[in-house]
């Protein structure tokens, strides 16, 4: 398990892979998917929706261009000329579904999304860090991975002259968002911080305790498969939101479901704004306060762990807005559509759960560590109170004896990080 907050790694206490030949042959395996687009649905992004100009037709009493396009984004509503209003008459033109769709800037073009190949190379290179430094592989490569994801795909968004303010342009930059503060805020205490850049050490010397830079290749490949998971929803939302806006279009077809799509992306925002606060909120606080301070100030009054509770805020309503982009476009009874959709919103739903797994595991162990530090002082427990833990899971017997034994050998954790 992983803890970028925290730049703690928690692994097992035996080499997932002690054979070089097998963790080569993984790597190349996932270098090999990642390089020939074998990933199932890879072609719901490389083809972008055809669209082409056919007709004229007449929508709230104007002209506007019409133009030919998958049937499975038939009732997508459209930005107009004015990057606004929505399309809701459709027509059908030799098998295919026709809408009236404004023209962005003057010109529609169709929006050729990032492969699921760069995709996953974007991921992978990064975490790639994880050879030269253990610890790497889990903090700044997950927030270069989702940097780089993001930054792809924004620029296909604006190379078709996508609208800055579409549901997926919001989307796309929060997701960057989040991987730039998260790289930001990792480097100003690895520069600023001794004590973090000697744990880091201390992790490293674990590492290589456990065997060769090489036996790391399934840790370091199953963190670049989870960072391409948490990625995918950007890639579903920008096939299908890439000209809805934000602003709430009451009225049109679809609509309720829009409006849930762009609540799921303000909340993206919302939680990954909460876990910024509680990093910076906390920071600031042992920096005054002095390292074994309790900070219960600020937005510590509301969240006793804002940092996990918001990051599992916000991927999980990233993984929530790819469902309701495709629903909100296609409905609930076009089962062509949701099939050939399924294996990338089972990715979806693979990187969500993956990652609250690791965070609620870690709210579990931290809240435990701060019961036996604190637990006996009345800050501690007025806290407690008023205070909301958050998402965490409950840690069986044998996790907690196997989390003491490695404190008792030095380990790290989230305490002696932040607590």
């Amino acid at each position: 398990f992983f803890d970028h907050n925290k730049t703690t790694i928690t692994m097992t206490s035996k080499p997932m892979c002690r054979s070089p030949r097998t963790a080569t042959a993984i790597l190349l395996a996932f270098l090999i998917v990642a390089c020939f687009d074998i990933i199932p649905s890879a072609s719901s992004f490389t083809q972008p929706s055809p669209i082409t100009p056919t007709a004229a037709t007449t929508f709230h009493q104007k002209k506007v261009a019409s133009f030919t396009i998958n049937s499975r984004d038939a009732n997508l509503p459209r930005l107009d000329t004015n990057n606004r209003q929505s399309a809701s008459s459709l027509h059908a033109v030799g098998g295919a579904a026709v809408t009236a769709l404004g023209v962005v800037g003057g010109s529609a073009a169709a929006i050729a999304l990032p492969s699921l190949k760069t995709v996953s190379l974007a991921c992978l290179v990064p975490t790639l860090s994880g050879f030269y430094k253990s610890e790497y592989g889990v903090s700044y490569a997950y927030g270069a991975a989702m940097t780089a994801t993001s930054i792809l795909i924004l620029k296909s968004l604006i190379s078709a002259s996508t609208p800055l303010d579409s549901i997926a342009a919001v989307h796309a930059t929060a997701i960057m968002f989040y991987g730039t503060r998260l790289n930001l805020f990792l480097a100003y205490r690895e520069i600023f911080l001794p004590r973090f850049r000697h744990m880091r050490e201390r992790i490293e010397d674990r590492a290589k305790s456990r065997g060769s830079r090489l036996s790391r290749t399934p840790f370091i490949v199953s963190c670049a498969a989870l960072y391409a998971f948490l990625a995918t929803p950007l890639l579903v939302t920008s096939k299908y939101c890439a000209d809805v806006s934000m602003k709430t279009c009451a009225g049109n077809s679809g609509g309720t479901i829009w409006n849930l799509v762009r609540a799921a992306v303000v909340a993206t925002w919302g939680g990954f704004l909460i876990e910024a606060w509680g990093d910076l909120a906390k920071s600031v606080g042992k920096a005054r306060q002095g390292e074994d301070a309790l900070i219960t100030g600020g937005i510590f009054r509301f969240f006793r762990h804002p940092n996990y509770t918001g990051e599992i805020i916000g991927w999980v309503s990233s993984c929530i807005a790819a469902f309701l982009s495709v629903a909100a476009t296609n409905g609930f009874k076009s089962l062509s559509v949701w099939k050939s959709m399924a294996p990338s919103l089972v990715a979806c739903v693979l990187g969500a759960s993956g990652i609250s797994f690791v965070l609620t595991t870690a709210t579990a162990g931290l809240e435990s560590r701060q019961l036996e530090k604190y637990g006996d002082t009345e800050e501690y427990k007025d806290w407690v109170k008023k205070s909301w833990v958050g998402f965490q899971m409950a840690k069986s017997t044998n996790e907690v004896e196997e989390e003491e034994e490695s404190n008792e050998e030095g380990g790290d954790s989230p305490a002696t990080s932040e607590d």
